[in-house]
């Protein structure tokens, strides 16, 4: 091999590694070896490949030795540059001149040099000066020149772009940024609309305009698109180790009011305290964080990677602030000393010190300070310990809750241990009562088990006895429902023999839950019956009690009309506030299950008006409530904000557990009106707080399906797959309805990442579990998916997927249904037949197909099968019929054809025009549809 050649076998190697130092490094032995074989124009090429690659690691210092040589290289032999080359240095002109501003190093002398080079060549060649324009602007803003700063805005907004120009997005995000640093918010916002609605293949768009019209979103008051902004940049920059998109998401967390979520981010970037890309980058990045922090605990310590970028170290967020505080200001001072002004360091004090915006809600939202309602104090004043526990003991046994809450939070939870053993014991069940939704279940039932022990050392048997009875009914998942009776049974005849009548009411009515679940109703019913009698008799003060239970029981035995007609007259009495809270709370159930939607969102707001009198727990499960009927009602996309308010109120006073079902059903609403990354948003938090509580497993495995369906939606196809496995994980084998499921979906996220044969193994896995519980329409369809996804080396496998989807079509009642499948598996015969070489049983079967999607009257489908026909028959040498097939197709299209099935017809017509000789493109049809696309 000579050495010419040699030097270009190591710059394709070099050139197509993966961005990156060692891809750079690489580039530079290449340019050497191409320098010393004399090879001039591999010595171009790759220069202009180190330029690009300065360009992708964001270092513009690096980038101006090869851009030096390739200036000198022009002059000397402008042939040595190709068309790839050319344009490359081109465009490479406004990286040089926008770059070599973000470092002090560069003189402002050499900085205007290369500017009015970049304006010379662009001049000479004729390009639009537009992107010039850009780049003045920008120096001049940076040097704090407001007057050249107008005149080159003006000038940027009003040239059109060029063939050296940024794509449209690119350019908008640019322009809505100068706007928006000069306050012209509404311009800016007006300016990106058009952008935004457009599909873009740019990497750096949308996240790059949606950052740029975050202030400007603020500052006009549009919340939703604020927050809109901020969650779909967030979300595609969270990798971005280069670009400065991070800073200014940064500075809207210190001042919208989301602070833990900017700590959340900043502690994914701390590389960048001593790794940026520039200085320019160092000094926002300080800024922006240096601002977040100030809005921190000063001991909130953070891992900050060492310049070694293997070590770290705990750093103080106030020490961390002061660090990054003094950076920012160093560089700037810097700038500014080059510049000459004191623009950039202006900048970063205003940045330091920018004061809250006020507060922006997100997708999952959090109650403002003024929002946060304390509960009252002490109901009564009274200085002794003794007396508030006994009051407060007493409000709980009468099940006024919500009294005895109020009355707890007057006693010092220090005081407990002064407290009488009894009376101290029977506190801390209160305790545990008041905030069982932020307690843990294993710790919950631990601590009512060390409150029997600790009453029956205090020698209250009685009371041991009646929280044993309830440990019961809380204990039934672990012990089991034959367990459960036996002790209930045993509360109920020691109750009878040594205890109160207060005890004995109560214990009855455990009694006759357990027997409820049992399904023995009738023991039940006497149960109650007696605890009526009794509480009538000796316990006057429990009979609101015992009538919400029989409500309960009513319900356990589905006598639901029974149950509301008995609910509805008890909440016309006169009630202590909390048995009308559980009232409520179970008409709301009754009518919710019934269906009576109207009915159930009046109680469930009844339910949240009287709630917000007494904050507290109470407050939050009312909350709760109301977002489970709404989306047991299938009501989320009209109660968004009922969703909201639930998931806020949770947050502030109810559990994790219950926080997280409220961002579940929050979920849904976003899902139903299009809001996805909300969605997603939601979504990951409920995961993290199930996460956090250990909260039961079925919420578990409903959020982590409904999360990796709307990543793979959003196109996050790896986190997809990430969730759709763990929560496949997380299904009982037995459970063949939801492993089909959640096989469907596994799959679908696998055939999104090109993993084609173990997307057909997870389909077809699908399919198995569709036939075990005779679902034929589901399980053909997973089959003909099974064999869609395989390519074409794995043919004898999706020639048996289809014959397994076959064999069910008999069992496909709907003749719709059936239909369709038989037409699909038609269709992928036809493939699978072509393929091979078959072509005849390819046409045949695709005309199958096509029937059937003439029967459907689907006629996009039909002409993507008839263009489909018209590439067999190419294929088979028959080009005449081929055009016919391609024309034919063509009469199909519609408006809302796919632009793919458009462009397939016009590749068999062109196809077929090139083999018979015939001209291409004067053809009318081969324009008409050409111009349809390129428009």
């Amino acid at each position: 091999m000579t050495d010419k050649l040699a030097a270009e076998e190591q710059f394709t190697e070099a050139y197509h590694l993966p961005p990156g130092m060692p891809r750079h490094e690489a580039l530079e032995r290449a340019a050497r070896a191409a320098d010393a074989a004399d090879h001039q124009q591999l010595a171009v090429s790759c220069r202009v490949a180190l330029i690009r690659s300065c360009y992708d690691l964001g270092r513009y210092d690096l980038m101006l030795a090869p851009f030096a040589w390739c200036t000198a290289a022009e002059k000397r032999g402008p042939e040595d540059f190709g068309r790839w080359e050319s344009h490359t240095f081109d465009w490479c002109h406004k990286w040089i001149a926008n770059g070599l501003r973000r470092d002090p190093r560069f003189s402002l002398t050499q900085l205007e040099a290369v500017v009015e080079q970049f304006a010379d060549r662009y001049r000479k060649h004729g390009f639009s000066q537009q992107p010039v324009h850009g780049v003045r602007a920008t120096l001049a803003l940076h040097v704090g020149d407001e007057e050249a700063h107008r005149e080159h805005l003006t000038k940027f907004l009003a040239l059109d772009r060029g063939p050296m120009s940024d794509c449209e997005a690119c350019v908008v995000e640019d322009q809505a940024s100068h706007l928006t640093r000069l306050g012209r918010h509404a311009e800016a916002v007006a300016l990106a609309e058009p952008v935004l609605s457009q599909e873009t293949t740019c990497t750096t768009q949308p996240q790059g305009i949606l950052t740029a019209l975050l202030p400007a979103f603020v500052a006009l008051g549009d919340h939703d698109r604020a927050s809109n902004a901020h969650l779909v940049a967030c979300r595609l920059i969270k990798d971005d180790k280069l670009t400065g998109y991070l800073n200014p998401h940064l500075e809207f967390c210190a001042t919208a009011g989301h602070v833990a979520r900017g700590v959340d981010l900043l502690s994914g970037h701390l590389d960048r305290v001593h790794h940026s890309t520039s200085p320019a980058e160092a000094m926002d990045f300080a800024a922006a964080a240096a601002l977040l922090l100030s809005r921190v605990a000063d001991d909130v310590e953070f891992d900050v990677p060492e310049p070694d970028g293997v070590t770290t170290r705990a750093v103080p967020a106030a020490e961390l602030r002061a660090e990054l505080e003094a950076s920012a200001l160093e560089l700037a001072s810097r700038f500014d000393a080059r510049n000459g002004t004191d623009a950039v360091g202006n900048r970063v004090r205003e940045t330091l010190v920018r004061p809250d915006s006020g507060h922006v809600p997100l997708a999952v939202p959090v109650l403002t300070p003024a929002e946060v309602v304390d509960e009252p104090d002490e109901l009564a004043p009274s200085s002794d310990p003794v007396d508030l526990a006994v009051r407060a003991n007493e409000a709980f046994d009468l099940g006024d809750f919500i009294t005895g809450s109020r009355l707890l939070r007057s006693l010092p939870a220090d005081m407990d241990p002064l407290l009488p053993d009894g009376i101290a014991a029977q506190v801390m069940a209160k305790r545990l009562t008041a905030h069982a939704p932020r307690i843990a279940r294993e710790d919950l039932l631990e601590g009512f088990a060390d409150v029997v022990d600790r009453l029956d050392e205090a020698d209250e048997p009685d009371l041991a006895n009646r929280y044993r009875a309830r440990l019961c009914v809380w204990r039934l998942p672990e012990d089991g429902l034959a367990t459960g009776l036996e002790t209930a049974q045993r509360c109920v005849a020691e109750a009878e023999r040594d205890g109160t009548p207060f005890t004995s009411v109560l214990a009855r009515l455990v009694l006759a839950e357990l027997f409820d679940h049992a399904h023995e109703h009738g023991k039940a019913e006497f149960l109650i019956a007696e605890a009526h009698a009794q509480a009538e008799a000796e316990v006057p003060r429990l009979l609101a009690r015992v009538r919400v239970d029989r409500v309960e029981h009513l319900a356990r035995r589905q006598d639901l009309d029974g149950a509301l007609v008995a609910v509805t007259a008890l909440l016309a009495e006169d009630l202590p506030e909390s048995v009308r809270f559980d009232g409520l709370r179970i008409r709301l159930r009754l009518e919710t299950v019934q269906g009576q939607g109207d009915a159930a969102l009046r109680t469930a707001n009844v339910l949240v008006e009287r709630a917000a009198r007494y904050p507290g727990r109470w407050r939050a499960e009312a909350h709760r409530l109301r977002a489970i009927t709404i989306e047991e009602l299938g009501l989320e996309a009209t109660h968004l904000g009922e969703l909201r308010d639930a998931v806020a109120t949770c947050r502030e006073y109810g559990g994790e557990a219950h926080t997280a079902q409220a961002c579940y059903s929050l979920s849904g609403g976003y899902l139903k009106t299009g809001r996805l990354v909300e969605a997603a948003e939601t979504l990951e938090e409920a995961l993290r707080l199930v996460q956090s509580a250990n909260a039961e497993a079925e919420l578990g495995l409903q959020v982590r399906f409904r999360l990796g369906q709307t990543c793979a939606q959003l196109g996050e196809n790896q986190a997809a797959l990430r969730h759709l496995t763990t929560a496949l994980e997380h299904i009982d084998e037995g459970e063949h309805w939801q492993r089909a499921v959640a096989l469907d979906a596994l799959a679908n996220a696998r055939r999104r990442l090109d993993q084609l044969v173990e997307s057909s193994h997870t389909y077809a896995e699908a399919a198995e579990c569709w036939e075990l519980i005779d679902q034929p329409g589901e399980a053909a369809g997973s089959w003909v998916e099974a064999a869609n996804v395989l390519p074409s080396t794995e043919s004898a496998e999706g020639y048996a997927a289809l014959v397994r989807a076959e064999a069910l079509l008999p069992g496909i009642e709907e003749s719709g249904p059936r239909s369709h499948v038989a037409a699909r598996i038609a269709a992928i015969r036809a493939y699978l037949h072509a393929q091979a070489g078959e072509f005849d049983r390819a046409i045949e079967q695709n005309a199958i197909a096509e029937q059937v999607a003439v029967d459907l009257e689907d006629r996009g489908w039909q002409a993507f099968l008839v263009a489909r026909g018209g590439r067999f028959r190419l294929r088979s040498g028959d080009a005449t019929a081929a055009e016919a097939a391609a024309r034919r197709a063509a009469a199909l299209l519609g408006d809302g054809t796919p632009d793919e099935v458009v462009a397939e017809v016009v590749s068999v017509l062109e196809d077929a025009l090139s083999e018979l000789d015939r001209p291409v493109g004067t053809d009318p049809l081969v324009r008409a549809l050409t111009a349809r696309l390129e428009g």
